[in-house]
């Protein structure tokens, strides 16, 4: 007798869902971009393990969870349509923490907005995350699903972790941004002390990865499967195609109009070092075909160069701009004064935030920066859940008026 797969999820490319299955989660895209980062047994992870021991607390990255993955190999036309399985994620519930169990999970969530952020993933909103304490008691903060890498992210907002300020989106981003995940454990607002161990975390881990940056971006760079692997491009968000298209600016592209008509939530991909945005035209997904380069259709950024090392002109602002982002989105106007832990001291100024860093570096913004980042406290508290996972359901009145504000 089998047991009946339970399906996930939104339905693209031909009604294909995630389904789970005897404890397995088996996703008909390809699942490279989570092996390569939630096994331990891929190259990215064991040469982050050997830095690690080489380079002490810096870039120690035990957060990421060790999942096993079965994955099956399709490669057609350049396109590795690698699909697979992988265990389901077995944490505990953190449940009530101590003081020195908050600071460590500060740490931790400073150094996963750190890693996630210089490996450029995306899409990490806060049903996206798993949050518990695995067999051998770590914390583990760390993505359900990994589609989007290798982004050159100047901030930590482009991960979605915090909320970023977008015109359109900016109710939406706040809602959902995956830093709510932790403000069950670390109280609203979070206290001082654990705030500066994130941002220490922070500075420390990305001037690690700065350090490994070549030795990280050689390993990758010798997989084949960096080169065929989809990537995937979200034009919009799902919650916009289920608005009446007559709404929806920029309007509907062809493409998204016959993905939508065969009932499938729109799904687009790009490959590292080939230009265009594609989709898949066939069910066998044996063919793809671009979008119109020209007209009015999104740009792609660049995404960060192997061949480069992983360096980039953006990894200034990731640090200083980033690090004051980080601040500003868990702010809170009771805080005043000089707080220091260990090297690290913050100073909260009326206007202004001032950051002296272990190195003697002194670094100064200002306290309000809306324009870039919103603050992670929201009268609601959805995704606020002290279960290792976010319910798929969730419901408020507050986020309903700002959807309802949208037009959505």
């Amino acid at each position: 007798m089998s047991r009946q797969a339970h399906r996930l999820g939104d339905s693209h490319n031909f009604g294909r869902h995630v389904e789970k299955r005897a404890g397995r989660l088996f996703k008909p895209r390809t699942v490279f971009w989570e092996w390569l980062l939630l096994s331990s047994k891929s190259p990215l992870r064991q040469l982050l393990a050997r830095l690690a021991r080489v380079d002490g607390e810096g870039i120690c990255v035990d957060f990421l969870p060790n999942l096993e993955f079965g994955m099956a190999h399709a490669n057609e036309k350049g396109i590795c349509a690698m699909t697979g399985d992988v265990e389901h994620i077995a944490l505990a519930p953190l449940g009530s923490v101590s003081a020195k169990q908050r600071q460590q999970l500060a740490d931790v969530t400073g150094r996963a907005i750190a890693l996630y952020s210089w490996l450029g993933l995306g899409d990490l909103h806060w049903e996206n995350l798993a949050l518990g304490s695995d067999a051998q008691g770590r914390i583990v903060l760390a993505p359900l699903d990994v589609e989007l890498m290798l982004d050159d992210h100047d901030l930590p907002t482009a991960t979605r972790l915090l909320p970023e300020a977008d015109a359109h989106y900016a109710a939406l981003y706040r809602h959902a941004c995956g830093a709510r995940r932790v403000l069950p454990f670390l109280g609203k607002p979070v206290v001082i002390s654990d705030l500066l161990a994130m941002v220490a975390a922070y500075h420390q881990t990305l001037s690690a990865l700065d350090r490994h940056s070549d030795a990280i971006a050689a390993t990758l760079s010798q997989l084949p499967d960096v080169y065929s692997a989809p990537l995937r491009v979200c034009l919009r968000s799902t919650g916009d195609y289920l608005r009446p298209a007559a709404q929806l600016d920029p309007p509907l592209l062809a493409a998204e109009r016959e993905q939508l008509h065969r009932g499938d939530i729109p799904y687009f991909f790009r490959l590292y070092g080939r230009p265009g945005i594609h989709y898949f035209t066939d069910a066998a997904l044996t063919t793809s075909r671009r979008i119109p380069a020209a007209g009015d259709v999104p740009t792609l950024a660049p995404l960060l160069s192997l061949s480069k090392g992983l360096h980039s002109a953006k990894r200034r602002s990731l640090h200083e701009h980033g690090l004051f982002c980080l601040l500003a989105a868990f702010d809170h106007p009771t805080f005043r004064g000089d707080h220091t832990l260990g090297e690290l001291t913050v100073r909260f100024l009326s206007r202004r935030f001032v950051v002296c860093l272990p190195d003697g570096d002194e670094l100064e913004a200002r306290r309000d920066l809306r324009a870039f980042v919103q603050s992670v406290y929201q009268p609601c508290r959805c995704g606020e859940v002290q279960s290792v996972l976010v319910p798929r359901t969730t419901h408020c009145e507050w986020h309903d008026e700002d959807r309802a504000a949208l037009g959505s």
